[in-house]
């Protein structure tokens, strides 16, 4: 039995001297700095807030209720909400100043419950030994301001009453910049300080959860059309920005505080009536409505449900949708004065409505009358989708996400434009707020000093080396070049997946296809006999099972699919079958094939070869004097991306250098019952199947353990100290005794971009960007965490996003220069491609084993036919993971 010492007081690994390997380069941030002016000793006392109307009929009404957590709101009652709070919020300057306890310009908020003050007005009002209770200031009807009223907010209305109570205070200063890395107190009311101003302007910006906003008018702000062009199924892209208060080391070990601003660009719905965005979701690409009938259904609601509505005909009175019924106003009956009739009659007798699309499918909403449940149907042509919503992730068409991923790939020299209009949009200089609190936004972006790492040398087989040479960072494998370890690829075959389009491949382009394939492979060494056959496959679950019965029977040691780009279904079952017939596959598109045929194109068959080198248990090429022998680096990654409710699983991929060779990884998935974060005893069994892999591979247990674990935010890290790591700790000395831990957390989930000081605008993206091997660890890191930012790919469209490396435990001590360095090295060991990674090889191929597992198990609990429905850990590791199949120890995963 292992006893686990949990740190009830997390201790974080110390900051590091800075690295100094590389050549120096000047960088650009998406950094803005504050100025503190006479801010020490500056108190801030933070209230919660209970705005009340008094109608005239004495009537109360909560303006502000208190949510419960988790609460599913509605973006368009969310944002009239809050406007409604922005045009009430003068009266509350009103109140100030009637019982002069406090200036206006002191007092932010959230503009929901949350009340910041740079004077204590609860004193005036309570007892210190009942500071922390509710006290009320009121303002009556003849105080009202006339902007106030004006607004239309206060009809009705006799007084206002505001329940304030006291819960926390601060010096601001003191808290920015406190050891502790959990006190946030003073950066979120910075963060709502520097929002004030703009949340006060309704007419140009919305803002939602989190700090994202969104403005409503970018044309007015340097934007053009073509920036927020209209999208797939009656939509259109929002832009806008995701800002964040940070910490940063400043010069001359001097902290100071700034502002990121990045863009960000995200799908609303357009407004516009439902009966359009019916016909917008269904629209042929060559004219015509599709049918409302199979996945279009599931189209249709996902865009629809949840929607909220202006129902035209009832003075736009507001009509959340339920669900969109498959019955038309035409064919649904109802019942009136005990009498039926169709719904079309209705709208006809009720509001002489005659229905332009009485064959539309019919609205539903869902409602709770004198107490009683009931459904109420509404037709398209009569709702009007409401403003400011934004279009949820499973609403998402795959066109319309084709032509988000082109436009969100924004070059450096347009975003950086971009952020500079995102900033003078912020209303950020000459700001009222501000000066209150004594602070200044700085115009310019901050410089940074980073350092561009050198790339690790390539070896071949007999060591012949392959330098990096090329400015984005990929290298030339060399025609005639032997891969490190060839595989053996014997009694394989090729499937031929059939299709209905033009542009599908046939027989005669797939045996030329096969021709090259076998060619190219064996001048790569890679030890490989001639097809068995082409089989051919029609694009169905039914046949797909009869295949794999057909190649299990005859003992098939791999197959290449070539599958129609339009099947897209088939893929997740094909490597669930992989997994469950333990059979190797690689499964290509039709395009891919044909491409290659037509254009003679050598890469992308060589990147082919590569992956079923890899598959097939070889090595491409290793990293010279990149990774010892004993020690093992392990990448973690996670999958949180439930798909309904039977899904009730989270996936944990995992890879690690578990391998003969010190730069091979291999990884595996481990399913654990949902969780978003907080999960550790799956370290048990990763742990224990990485170090027995590599001790069955080397014949030696690892001294040395490297862990690079992604993660969300910073609000984790103190759980990561006190819990993960000690658990992590105990397992390692269950089996691998006396080996040494090195804990670093992966970070791609923040706003932070990195710009070369000199950018030409007619140069490519990957020319824009920074360099690959560009790190930074001075200046603008948190002077409270040992960290650093690693650039180790080139950003072949838009402006590459650079992940952050924390070291949260080190039992080696490393130097900063060997941690980077390992880190970049490591971004070139993904072997399927001839380019740096954006992440260290073991950690994207853990992503990339969470994702398949998420993907196989959702194939299982939805493929056709009988089907045993997985929702349990314990079975989902059993019938799912690889530990146990010949795939273990193997990136079957490449």
């Amino acid at each position: 039995m292992y006893l686990i010492a949990i740190n009830s007081d997390p201790v974080y690994c110390p900051k590091k001297a800075p690295g100094s390997a590389g050549r120096t380069v000047k960088l650009f941030t998406n950094y803005f700095g504050l100025k503190l002016g006479n801010t020490q000793g500056t108190v801030v006392y933070q209230y919660e807030i209970e705005i009340i109307k008094i109608l005239n009929n004495g009537k109360k009404v909560i303006v502000n209720k208190k949510r419960e957590a988790g609460a599913k709101t509605n973006d368009y009652l969310e944002q009239m909400s809050r406007r409604s709070l922005v045009a009430l919020w003068p009266a509350f300057h009103e109140v100030l100043e009637k019982h002069q306890i406090a200036r206006p310009a002191s007092s932010i908020t959230d503009f929901n419950r949350i009340l910041y003050m740079l004077d204590p007005i609860h004193v005036n009002f309570t007892d210190e030994d009942k500071k922390n209770e509710f006290f009320t200031l009121s303002l009556d009807k003849a105080d009202f301001p006339d902007k106030v009223v004006s607004s239309g907010e206060l009809k009705d209305v006799e007084k206002l009453e505001y329940n304030i109570r006291f819960t926390n205070e601060f010096e601001a200063a003191d808290s920015i910049f406190s050891d502790n890395v959990l006190d946030r107190d003073g950066v979120q009311y910075l963060a709502l300080l520097l929002s004030m101003k703009m949340s006060l302007d309704k007419e140009n910006i919305s803002i939602y959860e989190n700090g994202k906003n969104y403005l409503t008018r970018p044309l007015n702000h340097g934007f053009k059309e073509s920036d927020i062009p209209e999208l797939h199924g009656g939509k259109r892209l929002g832009i806008g920005s995701q800002k964040s208060v940070k910490l940063i080391e400043g010069s001359k070990g001097e902290a100071g505080i700034s502002l990121a601003i990045d863009t960000k660009r995200t799908a609303f719905h357009e407004p516009m009536l439902l009966s359009d965005k019916f016909n917008a979701l269904l629209a042929n690409p060559r004219g015509g409505v599709g049918k409302f009938t199979g996945a279009n259904v599931k189209k249709v609601i996902d865009n629809m449900k949840g929607l909220a509505c202006h129902c035209v005909h009832l003075k736009n009175r507001i009509v959340i949708v339920s669900n969109i019924s498959t019955e038309t106003a035409i064919s649904k009956k109802i019942a009136i004065d005990g009498k039926n009739c169709s719904v079309a009659d209705y709208y006809k007798m009720k509001y002489n409505i005659t229905l332009r699309n009485p064959d539309l499918p019919l609205v539903v909403q869902k409602k709770i009358f004198k107490g009683n449940k009931e459904e109420c149907y509404y037709p398209m042509e009569l709702l009007k989708v409401a403003e400011f919503q934004r279009v949820r992730q499973n609403a998402q068409t795959p066109e319309q996400i084709s032509a988000m991923i082109r436009q969100c790939a924004t070059a450096p020299c347009k975003r950086l434009s971009e952020i500079h209009n995102l900033f003078s949009a912020f209303q950020l200089t000459s700001n009222e707020y501000l000066k209150e609190a004594s602070i200044t936004v700085e115009g310019n972006v901050l410089a940074a000093t980073g350092r561009q790492l050198k790339p690790p040398t390539l070896l071949c087989s007999n060591n012949k080396s392959i330098d990096v040479t090329n400015q984005n960072g990929s290298w030339e494998l060399g025609r005639d070049t032997v891969f490190n370890v060839p595989s053996n690829i014997s009694n394989w075959c090729a499937v031929l997946i059939q299709g209905n389009g033009r542009f599908d491949v046939n027989m005669k382009t797939a045996d030329t296809f096969i021709k090259m394939y076998v060619k190219t492979a064996r001048v790569h060494g890679v030890k490989i006999t001639d097809c068995a056959e082409i089989c051919q496959c029609p694009s169905n679950e039914k046949e797909l099972v009869n295949l794999f019965d057909y190649l299990k029977k005859h003992k098939t040691g791999f197959v290449l699919f070539m599958t129609p780009d339009s099947v897209t279904y088939l893929h997740n079952i094909i490597k669930l079958y992989e997994r469950q017939y333990g059979i190797p596959t690689q499964d290509l598109k039709h395009s891919t094939v044909s491409k290659t045929v037509e254009k003679n194109q050598f890469k992308t068959l060589e990147n082919i070869i590569m992956k079923s080198n890899v598959k097939k248990g070889g090595h491409n090429f290793d990293l010279k004097n990149v990774i010892k022998p004993d020690r093992m680096i392990m990448g973690i990654g996670f999958n949180h991306t439930i798909s309904g409710g039977e899904d009730s699983l989270s996936v944990v991929g995992y890879a690690a250098n578990t391998r003969k060779i010190p730069s091979e990884f291999a990884g595996d998935v481990h399913y654990i019952q949902f969780a978003r974060d907080g999960k550790i005893e799956f370290y048990d069994k990763v742990i224990q199947n990485t170090v027995k892999n590599f001790k069955a591979s080397r014949g030696i247990s690892p001294k040395e353990i490297f862990i690079y674990r992604t993660s969300g935010s910073e609000g984790r890290y103190n759980d990561y100290c006190t819990y993960e790591i000690p658990y992590i700790k105990a397992k390692i000395k269950q089996y691998a005794p006396g080996a040494k831990l090195v804990f670093i957390v992966v970070e791609k989930a923040h706003n932070v971009r990195f710009f070369k000081d000199k950018i030409n605008p007619t140069d490519k993206a990957p020319f824009q960007n920074v360099a690959p091997g560009s790190v930074v660890d001075t200046g603008i890191t948190n002077p409270k965490l040992c960290e650093f930012f690693l650039t180790s790919h080139s950003g072949l469209q838009g402006t590459a996003k650079t992940p952050k490396y924390v070291i949260l435990y080190d039992d080696l001590n490393v130097k900063m220069d060997e941690l980077e360095g390992l880190t970049n090295s490591l971004a070139y060991g993904y072997q399927i491609v001839s380019l740096p990674t954006s992440l260290p090889a073991p950690v994207y191929i853990a992503n990339q084993y969470a994702e398949r597992g998420r993907n196989i198990l959702n194939a299982n609990n939805t493929k056709m036919g009988p089907k045993k429905v997985i929702q349990d850990e314990e079975s989902a590791n059993e019938a799912l993971s690889y530990t146990t199949t010949i795939f273990n120890n193997v990136r079957i995963n490449a």
